[in-house]
């Protein structure tokens, strides 16, 4: 790709030289009939002189206005638009001229522009998420602070026992929810600033039936069959980052199946990866809310919304995305949900 972006600015600069010197040629030719229309006589050494002087004036007013269109304007629009931005407007965009077949130009200054208004899109894309954010993380945490405040008033002045330990629960509950939002929070601002994956040898398999037992008073609460069907599967990456994981999808799995309903839990290794298949027989999603169930603080199901924080599956997403893995979702209203992951070997 360098090459062929040098040989094109060869090629241009080449050109231009080329229609000087034929422009320099014409107004030479021009000025030799004119001299001897009007019969003066030059000595040799003057006309060589003249024709030097000639066509240096003409190469250099030729090939000063093809560098002043062909960079100079360009570069005097990117330094335009470079201000706006520095003053926060991101909404700027700079021309690209593509060629006859449709395709980008890849000379260094179209290549320019081409990324610049890439960047500009993102840091476009960065402050509306960044808003967002700031509004979605107070909601999230408003609403537990103000439960704890409540129940806490409540509690002054109550004198039954059961109505103590009713608002003791919900203040514990509220922050739980307070302290695995704050969790998630920290766990997705690590990865996002890049945190160093620590990869080692370990067992999917055995991870997955952990975190199975670990929620077992989830599914025993609702009389969930969880039926497993696992390879020994071993596999290098980072295996704390993978826990949290397998207990997102199982944890979503779980809390969207109907009472008394089936799990299914498939690992499967193959020669290139690994698939991992979570399928519930429960309430499952509309197809917008397939398109969007990975977004930070996207909640679909909003008579549920009060049991998460739309944080777990953005944090899965980010995980097997920095991992160079996969997640997908097939779903069906009323018929449960199928998360996939690819892990390759």
């Amino acid at each position: 790709m360098q090459k062929k972006t040098k040989n094109d600015l060869f090629l241009k600069l080449s050109v231009a030289s080329f229609v000087s010197i034929l422009a320099a040629s014409g107004i030479f030719s021009g000025a030799y009939y004119i001299l001897e229309y009007f019969n003066v006589k030059i000595d040799d050494v003057w006309w060589t002189i003249i024709i030097a002087i000639i066509a240096a004036i003409v190469i250099g007013i030729v090939l000063s206005m093809i560098v002043n269109v062909a960079f100079f304007t360009p570069l005097r629009d990117l330094c335009d638009v470079t201000k706006r931005v520095a003053h926060g407007d991101f909404s700027v965009q700079l021309k690209e001229k593509p060629k006859k077949n449709g395709e980008l130009k890849t000379d260094e200054l179209s290549m320019l522009i081409h990324n610049f208004n890439i960047m500009v899109n993102e840091l476009d894309k960065n402050k509306m998420l960044g808003s967002d954010f700031v509004t979605n993380i107070s909601h999230e945490f408003k609403t537990p602070l103000a439960n704890i405040k409540g129940h806490a008033e409540l509690l002054k002045n109550c004198e039954s026992r059961e109505q103590i330990v009713e608002y003791c629960n919900n203040i514990i509950e509220a922050s739980d929810s307070l302290t695995t939002l704050t969790s998630n929070i920290l766990r997705l601002s690590k990865l996002e600033n890049h945190a160093i994956l620590e990869p080692n040898e370990f067992r999917i398999d055995e991870q997955i039936r952990m975190a199975i037992i670990a929620q077992e008073g989830k599914w025993s609460e609702k009389n969930l069959n969880i039926n497993l069907d696992l390879d020994e599967v071993t596999i290098f990456y980072d295996e704390t980052l993978f826990a949290h994981v397998w207990q997102n999808l199982i944890s979503n799995a779980i809390k969207f199946s109907r009472e008394g309903g089936d799990i299914n839990i498939v690992l499967r290794k193959y020669e290139k990866e690994v698939v991992f298949v979570i399928k519930d027989h429960g309430v499952g999603m509309s197809e917008e809310t397939q398109k969007r169930i990975f977004e930070k603080f996207y909640q679909g199901d909003m008579s549920r919304a009060k049991e998460g924080n739309g944080l777990g599956l953005a944090l899965v997403k980010r995980i097997l995305d920095d991992s160079h893995c996969s997640i997908s979702v097939v779903s069906e209203e009323g018929k449960g949900s199928a998360f996939t992951v690819k892990i390759p070997i």
